[in-house]
This record gives C-alpha cells, sequence and structure tokens, in this order.
C-alpha cells in the first residue's frame, strides 16, 4: 500500500489552481441566475467589508461576461498552473492570498467597491511568470505569437495609463487597486526567490569580508611579533655558539618554545630567511625553525637575489 502524504495530496497535480479556477466557474453561474445579490454577497464593499470578511477574497472570483469568464479563467488556470509547478502550493498559496489581500487591503483604505478583480491575480501571476520564464511564448487567439515579456510589459503601461487617465475623471481607485495588488504579490515573489538570495549573498559577502579583514589583521599582527623576535633569535644564536647565555637570553630560550604552533607544515632548514622573508615573518611556523636556527639549521641565512 502506498503511503500518500500531505504533499502529495496537495501537491501541483490537485493543488490550488484547479480549485480556484472551480470557483470562478461556480460564481460565474451564481452571477448569472442574480447579478445583484451575487454582487451584494461576493462583490468587496469597504463600508461593510469588516461584516463580511470573506469579501475580501471572494470580489476576484466574479465575472459578468462571458469573455470576462473565459480570459480571466484560462489565464489563471495557464499561469498559476505553470507557477504552483515551480514553486510548490504552499509557496503559491501565499503569494496568491498577497496579491488578493494586497488590493482588496488597498480599496478597502480608499473606500474603493470591487465589483470585480480577476485581473488583479492574473497580472501579478503574468509579471513573476514573465521574470520566471522571459521567453516563453503565448499565441493570441491561437494565432498570433508574443513574448510573455512583452505581454508583461504592455499590461503594465495599460495600468499605469488607467491610473494617469483615471486621475482627471476621479476613477483612478481601481487602477490603483490592480496596481498594489499586482505590486504585492509580484514584490512577494521578487523578494522570495531574489531579495532573499542577494541578502544571503550580501551577507555571505560581509562573513567573508570580516574574515578576510580578521586574517589581514591576524597576518599583520604575527608579522610584527615575527619581526621583533628575530634578533632576539639572532643573539641567542650566537650566545649559544659561544656558550655563555646571559640571564634574558635563558629566560628568552625557554620562552621560544612555547611559541611554537602544534601541526603547522613549516619549510626545510634550508627556506628559512629569517626577517629577511616576507613570507616567513607571516607563518605560524616562525617560532618552529627559529628553533632549528638556534640549534644550528641552517648554518647561515641565504637570501638569493633576483638575478642569482
Amino acid at each position: 500500500m502506498t503511503i500518500r502524504t500531505r504533499n502529495d495530496i496537495f501537491g501541483p497535480k490537485m493543488g490550488l489552481t484547479a480549485p480556484l479556477s472551480v470557483l470562478h466557474l461556480i460564481l460565474y453561474f451564481v452571477v448569472q441566475s442574480d447579478p445583484l445579490r451575487a454582487a451584494r454577497v461576493f462583490a468587496f464593499e469597504p463600508a461593510s467589508a469588516l461584516r463580511a470578511p470573506w469579501t475580501f477574497v471572494t470580489f476576484q472570483f466574479l465575472h459578468y461576461g462571458a469573455w470576462d469568464l473565459v480570459m480571466g479563467t484560462l489565464f489563471f488556470y495557464i499561469l498559476g498552473s505553470a507557477l504552483e509547478s515551480s514553486w510548490g502550493t504552499a509557496e503559491f498559496a501565499a503569494f496568491w492570498a498577497v496579491a488578493t489581500l494586497g488590493a482588496s487591503g488597498a480599496a478597502f483604505l480608499l473606500g474603493q467597491t470591487l465589483l470585480s478583480g480577476w485581473m488583479v491575480v492574473d497580472v501579478s501571476m503574468l509579471f513573476a511568470y514573465a521574470t520566471l520564464f522571459p521567453d516563453a511564448v503565448f499565441y493570441i487567439f491561437f494565432v498570433l505569437p508574443i513574448r510573455v515579456t512583452w505581454m508583461a510589459y504592455a499590461t503594465a503601461a495599460y495600468l499605469v495609463f488607467r491610473l494617469v487617465t483615471g486621475i482627471g475623471s476621479r476613477g483612478a481607485g481601481a487602477a490603483f487597486v490592480d496596481i498594489v495588488g499586482a505590486s504585492a504579490g509580484y514584490l512577494f515573489y521578487w523578494v522570495r526567490h531574489h531579495g532573499t538570495f542577494r541578502m544571503k549573498k550580501a551577507a555571505r559577502d560581509a562573513v567573508a569580508a570580516a574574515k578576510t579583514a580578521g586574517a589581514v589583521r591576524e597576518d599583520r599582527a604575527l608579522e610584527a611579533r615575527n619581526r621583533a623576535l628575530f634578533p632576539k633569535v639572532e643573539a641567542l644564536r650566537a650566545a649559544t655558539r659561544a656558550g655563555e647565555l646571559p640571564d634574558d637570553l635563558r629566560t628568552f630560550a625557554g620562552e621560544l618554545p612555547r611559541l611554537v604552533v602544534p601541526g603547522v607544515n613549516i619549510c626545510k632548514p634550508v627556506d628559512f630567511k629569517g626577517d629577511k622573508d616576507g613570507i616567513c615573518v607571516r607563518c605560524e611556523g616562525f617560532a618552529e625553525c627559529s628553533l632549528r636556527y638556534v640549534a644550528g639549521q641552517p648554518d647561515e641565512i641565504v637570501v638569493k637575489k633576483r638575478d642569482q
């Protein structure tokens, strides 16, 4: 027996797109049977919205004409199925809710009645789809090909045109609500799929920069310590060879082994250049190499010139 998980039950094959498309069809027939009552129950009216909170969502399912229904539902199903398959049902549901409530919330604040609003979610889906699949081509009336990117540009221009022309006639509210709904949905998509990535990348870059800066500071501190250390190493080597260790060098001879960092891969004794090489003085193995140098390895430090 196959056990179906919640992800299987609500996966893209069933998902949310198909049930929402069916709601468009059901409420279309409700509207056709009694348009006034359907509008009174399901349309968004700011004055009564808090008493009928479902209207914050149901306004988008109202269609008053067959062509309106066909275009709105078909567009919703095609775009919604693709986006839901790409994102998963949970994220698509959040996207749909943000676009829907963005529009009805704006309408509530503006006191704008919404008798219909299928364009809100469809347009926001169009913008997201065009960003996700910019090379996709649709066929207008199944004949005229047009890239989805150009459809998105044309739709954005149309919304702006409606808003601008509506300002003069005091009818810009509906266009503004469409823009807010589409912008809210698309902004949600952008933040989820682009903004979050960029923020994570910026955070990673900041951490890497901090680590690099920390490493540079550590290298400088290590170099300063080793440059200050090497004259004492030279003095200790000379005193050891002479067989006479003053008290201060005797103390230093006891301190030098404690500066050795375990596990550091050090070079051959012949490669040790003391403070005459920028690599040696920035190496954590400097103290260990210094101990070998005090013991006579190498016999002398040889720094090759470039022309040698």
